[in-house]
């Protein structure tokens, strides 16, 4: 039996768009006293960056970054600033 598509192939790529916007920035990715202990439990800019990353995209959009997933650049300069990492360190 064929599937139905709830969503067209615009609607699901809107829907799971990562934000660009300062504003949406700060909405989604901002990390509190709690997820900043958690993520400075981690070693190095690298694995602090990456971990921070990942916890902001799976609480929002509400999934984790493939391996040959690009991120837009304004998401890892927020993450970087608020986790006290060089974002260069991204591309390790």
């Amino acid at each position: 039996m064929p599937r139905r598509l709830i969503l067209s192939a615009t609607e699901r790529d809107t829907l799971l768009a990562l934000p660009e916007s300062q504003d949406d920035l700060i909405r989604y990715y901002t990390f509190n006293d709690s997820d900043l202990s958690l993520i400075r439990q981690r070693r190095g800019d690298a694995n602090r960056l990456g971990f921070a990353v990942q916890l902001c995209l799976l609480r929002y959009p509400g999934y984790a970054l493939g391996t040959d997933s690009e991120l837009p650049e304004p998401v890892i300069l927020w993450v970087a600033k608020q986790v006290q990492a060089e974002p260069a360190s991204w591309a390790k």
